[in-house]
């Protein structure tokens, strides 16, 4: 509406030269109609006059444009005859005085002419015919020196704007300059790329439309935009902001702003720079220095590993996190723990515990090398996660569990990220073999000490004698009934230490493998039940045994060796069982793990104790301060009889109300070939 109803006579052209409006003005001067003009090419609608073939009109106008298209400059035309149709026919006589003025866009090209015209007839017919020329020739010099000039400096504003927006237009970073009324006034492509539409919008309703967030996550507040503070004259240095756009990486820039004084239309001017990559960068050092820290201190495998997964799903930058750890005896996949960012939530599309190659962990485990999976869909039980990698955690040929990264985004890790997660992964394997081989190395230190200690002394060989010739003494008839009192209590000294040396040695051989178990079909059901048998016989305060199991329970074991496993539980509960409470022994299995577990209700297990339940000749302070007999060989030979067999032993948290101790074997074990005879 302003266009149409501008004083001035105005056409608008695009660069092909075709009419695109036109002013109520323009319409008036040239007796034309919107209609009519609208989509003709400007010489279509305005044609030479047939009765002047040789008027210049039309040939100075089309010079006139066809400059502008070139050159993307103001042209002033002096003032010609151009001779218009009439609506009944015929043409006028008519002198013009036009002016045409590029339009570009932002990126500088050329977009349309708009094509000034005044209608000068009336001032050219009313010159005397000797004078008219002449005169307005002078005229038109001054006329056309006064325009010349302020074209000049128009240009010479426009060469210096243009400069100026190249310069800008070549930074990598985003600049962005603000009016006084708080609309932008002055953006470079890198400004134009990063704001897209919202350019045209108040910098204060920047923050939720680009969803801009503080460092920390938070939403950040129309007051504490950088550009909005730059607008109050507060000089802004480093300010860290985060885009957090659904479904796109997020990006971190710096910001630097300030007020502009003296400017007429431009009050404040901010930087953006992109930092994303170097964030992540140093974000991911941050990460790998993190986890170094949390591995090497001390404290609980679990915390630490959960501490490492929270590290790896925050620093990286991911939706989800967790970890998976291989489950030996089983020979699953168990999640052992997860981190989830803000916002977010864990995808459970698969079951717990995992079989080797089945979901992604399994497979990552399976192939001993990283997996990674896109295209996850919500239908399938992904939720808002896209994409997962899976990172297997080594220990030499072996895995001994899985990481998990999961991303709401549809990208490929970048090799940034890959590294630190398999650099991580590494990380973790070291780790968890290093407590391993801490925990095996102190106790075989210990049991090969003691091992050294007993049978370097030569305790055997003086046992058996001893043990032999009080037996011949007490077969003397007439040895004195004193004298056979104390040889009676030698002999029974003697069998005892000759059976301690014996249980010593075996748990040596045992875990040194130079006593080798071969497994065979059993039945632990059946082995249970007899052991309870005789553990029953035994029993003087009142305590039950309740076994508590299936008919029968097949598995490949040594059926001798897991009865002492048996004995030694039972032996242990019934020795620190409340009178007359009930020792529960329970016996299930399944295709892959067989479980045995012995309870007691009675005295705790101090937690300082625990640690070294299973180490040789570990007897608690409890137990020797009560009189409760033992050697402290019991529950180490338990273990080394259930771990020659592939299982674990482990005992309840000491804040549980009973004692459990657990036992968890293979049920099914590959039976060694036999050796041929030569």
């Amino acid at each position: 509406m302003l266009f149409q109803h501008a004083p001035a006579a105005l056409l608008v052209l695009d660069p092909q030269l075709t009419i695109v409006d036109a002013s109520d003005a323009y319409l008036a001067a040239t007796m034309r109609t919107r209609h009519g003009l609208i989509g003709r090419h400007v010489f279509e609608a305005f044609p030479v006059n047939p009765d002047d073939p040789d008027a210049p009109g039309v040939a100075s106008l089309e010079a006139s444009l066809r400059r502008v298209l070139r050159e993307q400059t103001t042209d002033v035309m002096a003032i010609h005859q151009y001779d218009i149709p009439r609506v009944g026919g015929g043409f006028e006589k008519r002198f013009w005085a036009p002016v045409s003025v590029p339009v570009c866009d932002e990126d500088g090209r050329l977009r349309w002419i708009v094509h000034r015209v005044d209608d000068v007839t009336a001032y050219v017919e009313s010159q005397p015919d000797g004078l008219r020329f002449a005169q307005l020739a002078e005229q038109l010099r001054s006329s056309n020196a006064r325009a010349e000039a302020e074209v000049f400096a128009h240009q010479r504003l426009h060469e210096e704007h243009q400069v100026l927006q190249a310069l800008l237009d070549s930074l990598d970073a985003a600049v962005v300059g603000c009016g006084h009324d708080d609309r932008v006034v002055l953006a470079n492509d890198a400004a134009r790329d990063l704001l897209g539409a919202q350019i045209a919008v108040p910098p204060t309703e920047w923050g939720p439309a680009l969803h801009l967030h503080h460092p920390d996550g938070r939403p950040i507040a129309p007051e504490d935009l950088p550009l909005v503070r730059a607008l109050r004259g507060e000089r802004v240095r480093d300010a860290e902001i985060v885009r957090r756009t659904p479904g796109v990486p997020r990006r971190h820039f710096r910001v630097n702003g300030r007020a502009v004084l003296g400017q007429p239309g431009l009050a404040a001017v901010a930087a953006i720079h992109d930092v994303t990559a170097h964030r992540r960068a140093a974000a991911l050092k941050e990460c790998e220095i993190l986890v170094g820290q949390a591995i090497r201190g001390p404290g609980p495998v679990d915390g630490i590993l959960a501490r490492v997964v929270e590290l790896v799903g925050s620093k990286a930058e991911w939706a989800a996190a967790e970890f998976w750890t291989v489950d030996a005896v089983a020979h699953v996949l168990r999640r052992a723990t997860h981190w989830v960012d803000r916002d977010h939530e864990l995808p459970r599309p698969v079951r717990d515990p995992l079989a080797c190659g089945e979901g992604i962990p399994g497979r990552a485990w399976q192939a001993a090398a990283p997996v990674h999976e896109g295209d996850l869909r919500a239908e399938d039980g992904w939720g808002s996660v896209k994409v997962a990698l899976a990172v297997p955690i080594p220990s030499g040929s072996a895995v001994l569990g899985v990481l998990v990264c999961y991303s709401d985004l549809v990208e490929v890790p970048d090799d940034v990220r890959l590294a630190m997660v398999t650099g991580v992964g590494a990380h973790l394997g070291e780790f968890l073999e290093r407590r391993r081989a801490v925990r095996l190395t102190a106790e075989l230190d210990r049991t090969r000490d003691e091992y050294i200690a007993l049978v370097g002394h030569e305790l055997r060989t003086p046992l058996t004698t001893l043990h032999s010739y009080t037996e011949l003494m007490l077969e003397d008839p007439g040895l004195a009934d004193e004298h056979r009192q104390m040889l009676a209590v030698m002999q029974r000294n003697a069998g005892t230490l000759h059976t301690l040396v014996g249980r010593l040695l075996e748990v040596a051989g045992m875990r040194s493998g130079h006593i080798r178990h071969v497994p065979a079909p059993m039945d632990l059901a059946a082995v249970v039940r007899a052991a309870a048998d005789s553990a029953r016989t035994g029993i003087t305060n009142a305590v039950t045994v309740d076994v508590n199991a299936p008919d029968a329970v097949p598995m490949d074991g040594d059926a001798e060796r897991l009865r002492r496993v048996v004995d030694e539980l039972l032996a242990n509960a019934l020795a620190w069982a409340a009178d007359g409470s009930t020792v529960g022994v329970h016996v299930h299995g399944d295709e892959r793990t067989t479980t045995l577990s012995v309870s007691n209700v009675g005295e705790r297990i101090p937690a300082e104790d625990r640690p070294r339940l299973f180490d040789l000749f570990f007897r608690a302070d409890s137990a020797r301060h009560s009189g409760v007999p033992g050697t402290g060989l019991g529950l180490t030979l338990a273990r080394a009889v259930v771990e020659q067999h592939g299982g674990a032993i482990a005992v309840s948290e000491p804040d549980e109300p009973a004692t459990i101790f657990t036992v968890r074997l293979p049920t099914r074990q590959p039976v060694p070939p036999a050796s041929s005879g030569s």
